[in-house]
Order: structure tokens, then sequence, then C-alpha cells
């Protein structure tokens, strides 16, 4: 008898973790925050065939589900309005129970792209965050959460629990490991709207926009080798292909509740502008039904200036902002006065994470005090020799800032671009704008601004928020 009982603890003590059943994947977890007023799928693993039943402190409704033949299940809750009540949820299937809690009920936001939104407070290599430590001196918010996706790429879907990440406070040591744009917009976020912020970043230095899109889709879209084997597969640059990161860095998440997401990607693509464009507008479109939200609001990152070598990444430029003024709900944070000549991985983080919030606030939490959007070109015509520009998006008129006006060039009917002038039209002459002209070309036919690799933007509308790099003709 002895020697049974023996066998029978042996047994129990070998017998794999995983055997248990009931499981629930990382993104589910105590301290995490939870989507506000939304109808939130939660799932997770059991024995196939169980019955699971869910239990959440906020509400009456007790959800249940059977677990399918792979022992998968999932149930629907609808969570409150945004609160700092500690809240708590249960899961049980048979003897099997998991209790999560300290959830607090606000809003969530996404965190995506490649290494300028993945740049931690750390830095690079001999590329620093510029007031890194500043910033980390208020980062203790307790009403604030933060979820980082670890890298890596799988070939096919993977598995939907399987995710290298865990919820942690906003304080010092989980936010310098953090995305500076990301930490920076939903702190802006938290001051102004008082609730709880959860972010979850989830992005990959080097990534390529397709590589954050399906198999399916993007075999509807064209273009790409998607018969990808380890062979194919380079262990340094493998976030340049296809579906990988999707496989491995979102798919996992789905279909958690999002309030939207913020994204910072495109270096990576700038090689390929015309294509971007439809690419980018598709990968917006599928990620609102990846996350089940088709007006989902989607705030992007204008790349930076940098010289790229054998590109001129104005072109990427704009087919970015292409994509803002023809995809509904998007906005894009503009940084031609950001960038570095030679530093891909520019410092002025905050600035962006600012921008970012500006959109936010502006369109989703009923703040228009905030300006979001920079001088936008609506047209020109020529008077005595000088091209005269206007603008949307600069209610009040324009400003440089203090800054010499640059990056202006101006061609006539010879198509020759040449350095130009430019000076602003006060605005209560009635005619506001923006004159431009080059003694070189006495008969402009098209003007250009910031229409290279690198500039230090100095054009923005009275808010102080920059014009986009931009050119009147569309010669190529």
């Amino acid at each position: 008898m002895k020697r049974l009982i023996l066998i029978i603890l042996f047994g129990l003590c070998a017998s794999p973790a995983g055997a248990q059943g009931l499981e629930l994947p990382p993104v589910f977890a105590s301290g995490m925050v939870l989507q506000q007023q939304a109808d939130v799928e939660l799932w997770g693993e059991a024995r196939p065939g169980a019955r699971v039943r869910v239990r959440a402190s906020w509400t009456k409704a007790r959800p249940e589900a059977d677990a399918d033949a792979r022992g998968r299940w999932s149930v629907t809750l609808r969570t409150p309005e945004a609160g700092y009540e500690p809240r708590t949820l249960t899961v049980e299937s048979g003897r099997e129970r998991l209790e999560l809690t300290d959830i607090l009920i606000g809003d969530v936001w996404f965190v995506g792209g490649q290494s300028n939104m993945q740049m931690s407070f750390r830095g690079n290599p001999d590329q620093p965050v510029e007031d890194a430590q500043r910033i980390l001196l208020r980062s203790n918010r307790p009403g604030m959460r933060l979820f980082r996706v670890e890298n890596g790429y799988a070939l096919a879907p993977n598995d939907t629990l399987r995710i290298d990440g865990a919820w942690g406070p906003a304080d010092p040591e989980h936010v310098k490991e953090f995305s500076v744009v990301g930490y920076v917009f939903g702190e802006k976020l938290h001051e102004v709207t008082g609730i709880p912020i959860g972010l979850v970043q989830s992005a990959h230095g080097g990534s390529t926009a397709e590589a954050w899109l399906d198999h399916a889709e993007l075999e509807r879209f064209g273009g790409f080798d998607l018969e990808l084997t380890p062979a194919k597969t380079d262990p340094v640059w493998y976030a340049v292909l296809p579906t990988v990161l999707y496989n491995r860095m979102l798919a996992p998440l789905l279909p958690m509740s999002v309030k939207g997401v913020i994204w910072y990607q495109g270096e990576s693509n700038v090689a390929r502008p015309r294509q971007y464009r439809e690419l980018f507008a598709r990968l917006i479109e599928s990620w609102r039904g990846y996350f089940r939200n088709p007006e989902m609001p989607f705030y992007f990152v204008q790349i930076a200036p940098y010289e790229h070598p054998g590109v001129n990444s104005a072109e990427l430029r704009e087919a970015q902002l292409d994509v803002m003024r023809t995809v509904p709900h998007t906005g894009m944070a503009v940084t031609l006065d950001l960038g570095e000549r030679d530093v891909i991985h520019p410092a002025r983080k905050e600035a962006v994470g600012e921008r970012l919030a500006y959109w936010a606030l502006n369109r989703d939490y009923g703040h228009p005090a905030f300006g979001c959007r920079g001088p936008e070109f609506r047209s020109m015509e020529v008077r005595d020799g000088r091209a005269r520009l206007k603008f949307d998006y600069a209610p009040n008129g324009l400003s440089f800032f203090g800054k010499r006006p640059s990056g202006f060039e101006i061609a006539g009917s010879d198509r020759v671009f040449h350095p130009a002038e430019a000076r602003i039209v006060p605005a209560f002459w009635g005619n506001e704008g923006l004159e431009v002209w080059s003694d070189e070309v006495p008969e402009p036919v098209a003007v250009r601004y910031g229409y290279t690799n690198y500039v230090d933007g100095s054009l923005y509308n009275t808010e102080g928020l920059p014009a986009s790099s931009f050119r009147t003709d569309d010669w190529h």
C-alpha cells in the first residue's frame, strides 16, 4: 500500500504543468487594464469538452462556454465605464480555478511599428533619447499599466495562448524598458482624461509593413513571396519577411479589445513608396478587422528626415500623407522638424508621443482645444513672378517659430528646381499664406518644400504643428 501511494504521488509530481488544463494567455492577468464599455472577448484553454464558467465583479452576467476539441474556449463580457475601483475576474472549470485581481477598467491602446516605436528610454548604442531621465522622474503612475511583447517570429500563425509578455505597472523600472513614444502618448491621455490607460506594445526594429499582415491578406494584395521556409529565413533580418511578425507578435493577442492603435513604421519600406501607399492603407483596414472594430482610430507617425542612401524618403512621407488624407479615422504626427541627418533614430521622442496624443485627445476624448493637424498645401497661384501658396489646417495663419525658412525649392517650365526664399503673408491682410520665389526662376510653375531626404522643417501653423513635406507638381 505504501508503495502504491508513493507511485501515485510521484506521478502527480511528474505531471506536466499544463495537465491542469485551464489556462489564460498572459494578456489576461492580474494588474491588467480592460477596455471600457466594450464587449470584451476572453479566451483560453481547458480540457477538451470541459465547461468553463467566468465571473466578473462588475456584472451579474455569468457567461459559460464548452472547450472545443482542441481545448479552446471563449466568452464575451460587457465592461463598465472607466474607473479606478480594482476589479476581479474568476475563471473556473471543474475543480480548477483562476482568479485575476487588481483589474482596472479604462482605455487600452495598441503600440506598434518598428525601431523608432520600439526604442525604449535606454536608447540605442550611441543614440540617446533626449530628456529620458527627466521623463522617468514623472513616470510613477498607478493609473497606467504596460504590456510589452518580446521580439520573435513565426513562419505560420502561432498558438493564441503563447505570447511572450506580461502586464506591469507604470513605474520607472517598467517604463524604462517601454516605448518612449508609446509611454508619452499614454501619459498625456492619462493626465488629461483622468481615466486608467493600458498600453500594449508589440513593435519590432527593422520590420516591414508586410511582416505585420496575415497570409491571406498578402495573398490577395499580391507581389510577395509567401512560401516561407527556415532556409529562406535570415535569423538577423527576419523582420522584413511577410507575415512573420503577425504570426508571432500580433495573432496571439487577437481579438483583444482596444480603443485604438498608434503606429510608427515605414523606414523599412522606404524604397517602395508607391507600393506602400496601398499596402499601408490595406494594413489599417486589416487591423481594424483583426481587432473587430471597423472605425478603430489609427494614428501614425510620418517618418523623420534622414539621409537614406539611394532613395528620396520624401516620396514615402508623401505616401503616408496621402493615406492620412484618404483613409477615415486616421491621423498623422509630422516629424519634419525632429529628424537627424545621420541618425535614423532621432532623439526627440517626447514630441512625437505628444503629437500623437493631440490626435486622440481632439478626435476621441472631446478636447478640440488641442490642435492635431499641421498645415497642408491647398492651392497655388503666381503673381508678379512669385508663387503664392495657401494652406488648410492653419486657421490662425503660419509661423516659422524663429527659424530661418529652409527647404523651399521652385521651378519653371524647365522643371529644374532652385533653392527658394519664402515669407509669410500676414493673415490679417486677407490673402494669408506663403510667398515663395527665386531670382533664378522668373516664371514659377512648381514649388516643393522639404522634398528631400533630410530637411530641418521650419513651417508651422500657429499651434506649433509642423507642415509635412509637399510638392505642388506631380512630376516623376
